[in-house]
């Protein structure tokens, strides 16, 4: 569905992305991509295909896109943007910040986006190098060869003779799956053994549609596979152990499968075995489907760059509980709402009532959608009542009901339909770095929320103006939140610089 609305600077808008403006070095040594999460800019974008974040570039000029939520336009935005296909929703993995490129097109049209490394790798020394990838939702398509290559000298695309950057990429996923998830991040990375003098890293996909596998993950779309881009890095191994990565502990009903360790290419040697005996049950893959029958602990014994380390997973067989989450509101031209929600470990779901409420205690049943009963879904309905009429906010959530009449519930999510009930509204400035000014009709109450959700300013108001001291916040994305005398509920994106 298009998103027409423009996320603007005033108090009545409602943004629901916040990160930091920080990239976190798992492994607390230096990374060698400079700006790896794109967070720094000269020119906030505007048409994304036209901007690039600072010292990356596109060796094609094919319009790989460029999205930052520092951007006032419906095209660039994070997490609502427009995309060549349609409109999309994507949070970045950290930050504020990604770019957008086509793995898959017609005639082998590619996008490509490279960067000059912080320093030239060394002959025969071996490095880990890793990226985050998530598909664009308006897309029909998944495909495989999300990949990273490493040269000695910038590479460009001859864009009047081809479209296609044809290479050997050192960092390609183990087995190079098809990769359809739209709404996490999924993580590329592998070993290698530098050759000596590579200092360009080119993100992309250097195989032909011929060698490049899909799926149809959708009926309708633009038939062809587009991925967003989070997160960059790459390490030195002699500087520090890579760990063996049995996965996370899960939880699966009976007669499922899961997936258990990861797709990391290049390690050394590796060793699969169930705990407490000396069966080896794989040693040639990083991770791999498991159907174990009964509650199993799988242990990993790998070696990289001669380190050694052991990982240990388990899967607990038995009931599930269904999970309901990612659950958002949007408005849809200025008087419609949509409710988006995901769920996993649907087992005997029956069907899911949408609720709506103008107090957050009394609500009645709007809508009801049908459950689909698998593992992981994605779901949505629009609310096309006669919102029009209401003033203040509305308040939303999911009742679940199972075949056997049992009940469960999302948490309650508010919007704000008619923010105009609100007058002489101004925030400034913003971006902002010791003291942030506040207009607002009616305030009484102001929050900062971080990207994890903690109110980390709270202030109770009497007046229609405050000034605000926020030396004490980190640089970053916040979200500020504004309670009125009539309980009206509004939020801004804050920049703290």
């Amino acid at each position: 569905m298009q998103i027409q609305k423009k996320i603007k600077t005033n108090c009545h808008k409602l943004l629901v992305v916040i990160s930091f403006l920080v990239f976190e070095n798992n492994y607390g040594q230096t990374n060698l991509v400079p700006n790896p999460s794109f967070e720094q800019y000269t020119t906030c974008p505007i048409s994304s295909r036209n901007d690039k974040p600072n010292i990356w570039y596109k060796p094609d000029y094919r319009g790989a896109g460029y999205y930052n939520a520092c951007s006032d336009s419906s095209v660039s935005g994070v997490p609502i943007h427009g995309t060549t296909t349609g409109s999309s929703f994507q949070y970045a993995r950290t930050g504020i910040a990604y770019i957008l490129m086509f793995y898959r097109n017609s005639g082998d049209s590619r996008n490509y986006f490279q960067v000059k490394l912080l320093d030239s790798l060394q002959l025969g020394k071996c490095y880990y190098a890793e990226c985050y990838v998530s598909l664009s939702n308006p897309f029909r398509l998944g495909c495989n060869n999300q990949s990273m290559l490493f040269t000695k000298k910038a590479i460009y695309v001859d864009t009047l003779n081809t479209q296609l950057l044809p290479a050997n990429p050192q960092i390609t996923n183990y087995n190079s799956p098809i990769i359809t998830d739209t709404l996490n991040w999924v993580k590329i990375s592998g070993i290698f053994k530098a050759q000596g003098g590579e200092q360009y890293l080119t993100l992309g996909n250097f195989r032909d549609n011929a060698n490049t596998a899909y799926t149809i993950i959708q009926p309708t779309g633009y038939f062809g596979a587009a991925y967003y881009v989070d997160d960059v890095a790459v390490y030195a191994l002699d500087s520090f152990c890579l760990k063996a990565d049995a996965g996370r502990d899960t939880t699966i009903a009976q007669g499922d499968s899961v997936f258990i360790g990861s797709y990391t290419n290049g390690i050394d040697s590796l060793k699969w075995q169930i705990q407490n005996t000396n069966t080896t049950i794989d040693s040639t893959r990083p991770g791999f489907w498991v159907h174990p029958t009964v509650t199993t602990s799988y242990v990993l014994q790998q070696v990289v760059n001669g380190c050694f380390s052991t990982d240990t997973v388990v899967v607990t067989v038995g009931t599930v509980p269904l999970t309901m989450m990612n659950y958002e509101l949007r408005i849809m031209n200025d008087k419609q709402i949509e409710n988006r929600w995901v769920t996993a470990n649907e087992v005997n779901v029956s069907h899911f009532n949408i609720q709506r409420s103008i107090n957050a205690k009394d609500f009645i049943t709007i809508g009801k959608v049908a459950a689909n009963n698998k593992s992981y879904n994605e779901y949505s309905f629009t609310d096309n009542g006669q919102l029009s009429t209401v003033d203040g906010g509305l308040y939303y959530r999911i009742e679940s009901i199972d075949k056997d009449g049992k009940k469960q519930y999302s948490e309650t999510r508010t919007i704000t339909l008619k923010p105009q009930t609100l007058n002489g509204v101004n925030i400034y400035p913003n971006p902002a770095k010791d003291i942030l000014t506040v207009n607002c009709v009616g305030m009484k109450e102001l929050n900062i929320i971080n990207s994890l959700g903690q109110t980390v300013i709270h202030q109770t108001i009497n007046n229609n103006m405050y000034k605000l001291n926020i030396q004490s916040l980190s640089k970053g994305l916040y979200l500020l939140n504004i309670i009125t005398t009539k309980n009206n509920v509004y939020a801004e994106k804050l920049i703290v610089q």
